[in-house]
């Protein structure tokens, strides 16, 4: 029978068991959709290892059953297999994780080990010793198959290339590194303790084993989890706290599993109990009627007397002797046992009842073999009777029932681990939506919709988070025509001194042109004058326009070079009122795919905040043009930007894959500049330094250059001025 120990540790193989196959779930479809051959290669390792657990822990079971050899036999060499499958495995995992370029000329020789030891495994005869108390059995093969050294040294390696990996890295690499190393440390230790558990029987090194192969496995876990760059690098565990399923998870089995296992040893142990007193209390019974019918007898009965109670039919499965004080057989269902007076004092029964002692009980007999039975002092004659039974066939039925109590318990696990699943998921799932939706919100994504049509608390939360989008969204369109009337207002009390300079012109023109028209002079200076003033006012009326327009994006050819020279025009009063020098460097710019009345309203807001920055001293407004080449843009998922050197990034954050053909767009102001604190706060909404500003200008903007698939960085130090370089792709 299993002892209390055992049973614990075959709970964790199965918990192990569980957490492998979320492994080889999880790391194949990474390794899937990602084309990572690491991954593929774990998934695999984990699989071998899954079959490991499951033919050990069936192994154990069957022979807990007394299953027949043959089974058995093949129980083991799936073990044996498994073993060598994940040595394999481990090391192409180990070549693809550290790059060992060299390794892979290695793996093509270990394949050839991996098959040949693998064909000697089912081809070789073996033979098992079991012992008592002992469910792992001691295996030799007629052949010599080195299936645990090979494993150990796929793991000797692994742990060698993590710490060295370790030792050469730094922050969350050099932690999860360590923690892959600390796993083959695990493993290497559970080897160890089960060589002890095969000498020594002690269940204690077998639970040992399988605690640290769980270990080893979880720290395996996080470090392949975890990317080295995630916050969590440097504290792994913190990752079991980053998601709601794994809590759930946690909490849901591990209560489970141990609300099973509690239940379950509580059960086994009181019905080996009341069954094992059951089974010794019909021995006691035997060996009682015995020795009452010796005692009864009205002189010293015969031998073949005494061979008839010993071989009685309701002894059944039971053998029942009888010994004189000397502890000689004088009845023996082996009658030429008996009739040599065999000598059977060794037998622990046998000395308890010439001591005078009656009982039932487990004892050794005179072979050392573990028995089961009841032992009667005759005090008669000084003879006493022993019925016993070997422990294995004695406890038969109580095995079973063990057996199929541990078989159905590891069922409703699975059933209930499986349900947990389900349900953490259903938990999780809308949880996650609304987290996503919150962090669309955060980017500007107002337009964001969460589908749930759950009726719970969190269907109900779906529905308000809906609405709430829907109202910042029409505030954040309110918000945006204010931005822009205030803008047209600035503006326009400028363009009323531009128009009023043409148009003295041409009153005066058109007041001369009667007295005048004669006058050649006259006519060739009007001819030139005159549309060239129409013409400004008609630019700076056609302007003011377009950057009053709707923001519905319209894709088109757009020439940021025409769309600086008109939002510097719409400028120029305000620039010349506040003592700005405009510089223009403007170099060939192709055509981009754009919006040019939202890039417009963006030159607007970055120019505008340029010019107020320096309307107290004056000072200088640069405009650069230019074209080049990234291999990054796109989204962030935060409204912060990222600081990179002197300057904070906003998008840049997609790795293309390729270079792509872009156009930069330089704003460069001498003001006083930005404090680091603000700089960080630049495009958030509603954030500004100004007593009349609305804060929406830069968000704004920001999400201009973002729907055109762009990032701005900004580079400010104070007292220094600020530079705004925004980077558009030619084509989205």
């Amino acid at each position: 029978m299993f002892s209390t120990l055992t049973i614990i540790s075959i709970f964790a193989e199965i918990f192990a068991a569980g957490i492998l196959l979320s492994g080889v779930a999880a790391f194949l479809r990474s390794g899937w959709l990602l084309r990572r051959l690491k991954d593929l290669f774990l998934a695999f390792f984990f699989f071998s290892l899954f079959v490991y657990v499951a033919a050990a822990l069936t192994s154990q079971l069957m022979f807990n059953l007394e299953r027949p050899l043959a089974e058995l036999i093949a129980a083991q060499k799936t073990v044996s297999a498994a073993i060598i499958f994940c040595a394999f495995s481990l090391w192409l995992f180990t070549v693809e994780k550290f790059e060992l370029k060299w390794g892979r000329f290695i793996s093509l020789f270990l394949l050839l080990v991996t098959a040949f030891l693998t064909y000697r495994v089912f081809d070789s005869t073996l033979n098992l010793v079991y012992r008592e108390g002992v469910v792992e059995p001691v295996v030799y093969y007629a052949s010599w198959i080195p299936e645990k050294q090979f494993f150990a040294l796929a793991w000797i390696v692994f742990g060698l290339c993590a710490f060295v990996t370790a030792l050469a890295s730094a922050g969350g690499k050099r932690k999860l590194a360590a923690y892959s190393g600390a796993a083959a440390l695990c493993f290497l230790g559970s080897i160890l303790c089960a060589y002890f558990y095969s000498g020594f029987g002690e269940a204690g090194y077998l639970l040992a084993a399988w605690g640290l192969i769980l270990l080893s496995i979880l720290l395996l876990l996080l470090a392949e989890l975890i990317p080295p760059g995630a916050p969590e690098a440097m504290a792994p565990l913190k990752f079991l706290r980053t998601r709601i399923l794994f809590k759930l998870m946690l909490i849901f089995i591990l209560l489970i599993v141990i609300l099973f296992e509690a239940t379950t040893l509580a059960t086994i142990n009181i019905s080996k109990g009341a069954l094992s007193r059951y089974i010794q209390s019909g021995y006691l019974k035997s060996a009682q009627d015995i020795a009452e019918k010796l005692a009864a007898a009205p002189d010293q009965p015969v031998f073949n007397n005494l061979q008839t109670l010993v071989v009685s039919p309701r002894l059944a499965g039971s053998l029942a002797f009888i010994f004189d004080r000397e502890g000689r057989l004088v009845a023996h269902p082996d009658k030429k046992r008996a009739l040599q007076h065999e000598k059977v004092v060794a037998n622990e029964a046998v000395s308890r009842a010439l001591a005078g002692r009656q009982g039932a009980d487990e004892f050794h007999d005179e072979l050392g073999e573990v028995m089961v039975g009841a032992y009667v002092p005759v005090a008669r004659f000084g003879w006493g009777v022993v019925v016993e039974e070997p422990i294995g066939s004695a406890y038969f039925e109580l095995r079973r029932l063990e057996t199929n109590s541990l078989i159905f318990v590891i069922l409703g696990i699975i059933i209930t681990a499986l349900t947990g699943i389900f349900f953490a998921r259903s938990i999780e799932r809308p949880i996650k939506e609304l987290t996503l939706g919150t962090e669309a919100v955060s980017r500007g994504e107002l337009g964001y919709h969460i589908a749930l049509s759950s009726s719970d608390e969190i269907g109900k939360l779906a529905v308000a988070f809906n609405q709430m989008t829907r109202e910042l969204r029409d505030s954040q369109e309110r918000l945006i025509l204010s931005e822009k009337l205030a803008s047209l207002g600035t503006m326009a009390a400028g363009m009323a001194h531009e128009i009023k300079n043409p148009l003295v012109s041409l009153r005066t023109f058109t007041q001369l042109l009667q007295q005048k028209w004669d006058d050649k002079e006259f006519r060739e200076k009007f001819s030139s004058i005159i549309p060239h003033e129409i013409e400004r006012i008609n630019r700076i009326a056609e302007s003011l326009l377009k950057f009053g327009r709707p923001m519905k994006p319209e894709l088109s050819h757009v020439e940021v070079n025409s769309l600086l020279e008109e939002v510097l025009l719409l400028f120029e009063s305000e620039c010349k009122k506040a003592g700005v020098r405009v510089t223009r460097k403007l170099a060939q710019l192709p055509e981009i795919s754009g919006d040019a009345g939202q890039l417009s309203q963006a030159f607007v807001n970055i120019i505008k905040n340029a010019i107020e920055a320096m309307q107290e001293k004056g000072g200088e407004l640069t405009v650069k043009t230019d074209v080049g080449e990234v291999i990054k843009l796109g989204r962030i998922n935060t409204r912060q930007g990222v600081k990179q050197g002197e300057e904070m990034v906003w998008g840049e954050q997609e790795e293309l894959g390729r270079p792509i053909p872009v156009i930069f767009i330089e704003v460069t102001d001498t003001g006083e500049g930005i404090s680091e604190d603000n700089l960080k706060s630049l495009f958030d909404p509603f954030f500004t330094t100004k007593m009349t500003g609305t804060g929406m200008g830069l968000p704004i903007t920001l999400r201009i250059i973002e729907e055109h698939k762009g990032s701005i960085k900004v580079r400010s130090k104070p007292a220094s001025g600020t530079t705004f370089i925004i980077t558009l792709p030619q084509k989205l």
